[in-house]
């Protein structure tokens, strides 16, 4: 009996030894792939390629990329492998522009791995090309200049979010306990298992795909399903309108476009009808829309005032502005009163320069493409990865880069740089569709706090900057503490 259990212990090891040689072999010869292209690259290891540090949780995912950038000085670009998956990070500017804008047809999807199970994640975001164009037209004039002032009267944050996106008062800022807050941070503070399959959404789509990983919100998806459903049809038997977020999915749901906005609708060659906007779509948009402003404007917000509380002269000469711009308006914060305010838009921009929400943009290869004045041709299916700290702190780009300075945003300095290098909503059709919103939410919060109060560090004050290794999102690992002390 021993000497058959010895022998059956033995074939065990052998069998899983030679497995373990075998698929060494297969990622050793998957890992020449940028070699036999000609195109430089990062060495990986086996199994997790270069990105194992990130897929378990260790290091920020901007961080990595970040590194990789660097690594690839005065190389126009370089290869690098999340598990199997090849990778190309574009340094080029120029590169930068024609992958975003002038050859987007070559590079119109994401690569994002779709839940389709989930209702909720058939948003904008993470439609394939076919769905996501006829979308985004439907919603693109929801965000016009003019849409914006009618949503102007809400106040921030969650509670612009939701009272916005979602028509419900939520007051979010006298109750840092109430549902929506909850729900916010399901989303952003998700689970072990959640927060790994977010992560390989991103960084290796196919693995998810094989695994089916679930990257989505299923935990948070029943709560805002149902609120949504409610509300509408609340609003709908009520003939209720509030001119907000929802108001203008609601017409397109019904109408299949949204009044008003006549010119933007024309331009379209897509027919919208209605009909084609089912209910657990405009939920998912609702959500989208959460998702996106929930963190993100509060991120840049607090990333705004910890950078003014470090520099006093910054912030003494933005409350200077602020203060002029609204006795120009009687003391109001008016949509008209924040676009007079030149240097705040200075600020906020250095702000998402040195913190931009999501620190990288991704795409995937569609066809076969050539890399103009090279013989690299990308492959069909090949992820392609821009990263904005990268960009953001190059000092070819923006000397002493890790110096707040918001001059950086003159119309002089823009004009001596190519634009191309600083990123933080994208560019070309696939710009996010809510930038207007959210630098809008972003400066009405900031004007709120310092024309009342100036900001300043505290001996907890942290001076040195790290992330939460298990988001993908910019979001801060330690807690922003300031004091703010009101104005005489």
């Amino acid at each position: 009996m021993g000497v058959f259990l010895d022998g059956w212990l033995a074939e065990l090891v052998t069998a899983l030894s030679l497995a373990v040689v075998a698929l060494y072999v297969r990622f050793h010869w998957r890992y020449q792939y940028w070699k036999k292209k000609g195109v430089p690259y990062d060495e990986p290891t086996f199994p997790f390629g270069n990105t194992g540090l990130s897929i378990l949780g260790q290091k920020f995912y901007g961080n990595v990329l970040h590194e990789l950038y660097k690594k690839a000085k005065g190389k126009r670009f370089i290869g690098f492998f999340s598990i199997l998956r090849p990778l190309l990070l574009v340094r080029d500017p120029e590169l930068i522009r024609r992958i975003l804008i002038k050859d987007f047809p070559s590079f119109h999807d994401r690569g994002v791995f779709l839940d389709d199970e989930e209702p909720l994640n058939r948003q904008l975001f993470f439609l394939s090309s076919a769905e996501w164009r006829n979308r985004r037209v439907k919603l693109t004039p929801a965000f016009t200049s003019g849409k914006l002032k009618g949503m102007f009267q809400a106040r921030y944050t969650t509670d612009v979010i939701v009272s916005v996106g979602f028509g419900v008062d939520s007051d979010c800022q006298r109750n840092p306990d109430s549902v929506f807050r909850h729900w916010g941070r399901r989303v952003f503070a998700p689970g072990l298992k959640v927060s790994i399959g977010a992560r390989l959404n991103f960084i290796s789509p196919p693995l998810a795909d094989f695994l089916r990983i679930k990257g989505g919100f299923t935990e948070v998806s029943s709560f805002f399903r149902k609120m949504i459903a409610d509300n509408v049809e609340y609003r709908e038997k009520n003939k209720v309108t509030r001119k907000d977020f929802i108001d203008l999915l609601i017409q397109i749901k019904n109408k299949g476009f949204v009044a008003g906005d006549k010119l933007e609708n024309e331009k379209s060659t897509e027919k919208t009808v209605a009909g084609d906007f089912p209910l657990e779509d405009l939920a998912a948009e609702s959500f989208g829309f959460f998702i996106a402003g929930f963190e993100t404007s509060s991120t840049t917000i607090t990333a705004s005032l910890y950078e003014l509380a470090m520099h006093e002269d910054i912030q003494s000469k933005l409350q200077q502005e602020i203060d002029e711009v609204l006795k120009r308006y009687d003391g109001n914060i008016t949509y008209d009163a924040i676009a007079e305010m030149s240097y705040l838009d200075k600020v906020v921009s250095e702000s998402l320069r040195k913190y931009p929400p999501l620190p990288f943009l991704n795409r995937e290869c569609t066809e076969p493409y050539t890399i103009p004045d090279s013989d690299v041709v990308v492959d069909k299916g090949t992820g392609i990865v821009i990263s904005l700290f990268g960009l953001h702190y190059d000092p070819e780009h923006f000397p002493d880069p890790e110096r707040f300075d918001p001059e950086r945003f003159s119309e002089e300095e823009k004009a001596n740089r190519h634009p191309y290098v600083y990123l933080p909503f994208g560019d070309g059709p696939h710009i996010c569709i809510g930038m207007r919103l959210g630098l809008l939410q972003t400066k009405v919060g900031l004007v709120n706090l310092l024309s009342k109060c100036s900001v300043q560090p505290t001996e907890k004050t942290f001076r040195n900057v790290t992330y939460n290794a298990r988001n993908i999102l910019l979001l801060p690992a330690q807690v922003v503490e300031l004091r703010f002390v009101k104005r005489s």
